[in-house]
């Protein structure tokens, strides 16, 4: 692996349970949606959807449950359930705004990178005074592919070097913020940085997200654009 000791061309975030602290609404949400349906299901039900878009886990909770609903309809059901709670309840996870405030002051380009539809996703960060630090947010509907394949940050990462005009920036040269085991798997096998923060409101283990970072934390008040800056792996 090259060594990282200068600044980073550009950062990608995951939202969810990265920089905002919303798994707990989500694992709450899903069993009270199954429950409009007359099914029964705990969070842990949800677990083997977790990578997929929101659009492609309401067509599967159709098949698994059969539900007497198309996906779209379960999707909008959803959506509505949702949209209160990202644009006045969800919090920032801590200390989030300050390190974004430091990598802007830096000159750090940022994006988003999400399974979660666009317009939650702007509710949550414009609830949060968090939403002028990005140039795009990139959702693995429009990328074509789960976060099991890296395409949502190859796709985040061209539309930064547009926005910027950068030309070609390597993988190398990136770091992808991430929660969840299967994103940072497929960000490293695209030899991307990873830096790895637990949520303790959702699925994962610390120990795998920890076994997959560059740099691991729990919180962001743990960390410094120097530390990214100086890695060396």
């Amino acid at each position: 692996m090259t060594s990282t000791t200068h600044r980073p061309q550009a950062f990608v975030f995951d939202c969810d349970g990265t920089l905002l602290d919303s798994m707990g609404a989500w694992l709450t949400v899903q069993p009270r949606l199954l429950a409009t349906y007359g099914v029964t299901a705990t969070s842990d039900d949800f677990a083997e959807f977790e990578h997929l878009s929101v659009e492609d886990e309401c067509a599967a909770y159709r098949v698994k449950w059969n539900l007497d609903a198309t996906g779209e309809e379960i999707y909008q059901r959803l959506m509505d359930m949702l949209r209160d709670e990202y644009a006045t309840t969800i919090v920032a996870r801590t200390g989030a705004h300050a390190f974004l405030e430091e990598a802007a002051c830096a000159g750090i380009p940022m994006a988003i990178a999400t399974s979660t539809p666009a317009f939650l996703v702007e509710a949550g960060l414009r609830h949060n005074n968090m939403d002028g630090f990005f140039s795009s947010i990139t959702t693995t509907g429009e990328a074509g592919a789960s976060k099991q394949r890296p395409d949502v940050y190859n796709l985040a990462l061209s539309k930064i070097c547009a926005a910027y005009d950068l030309g070609d920036v390597a993988h190398e040269d990136v770091w992808v913020f991430e929660d969840a085991p299967f994103g940072l798997r497929s960000a490293r096998e695209a030899g991307y940085h990873r830096l790895g923060i637990f949520d303790p409101a959702g699925r994962a283990e610390r120990d795998e997200v920890r076994a997959l970072s560059d740099i691991f934390i729990d919180e962001y008040p743990e960390l410094s654009l120097d530390a990214i800056c100086s890695f060396a792996g």
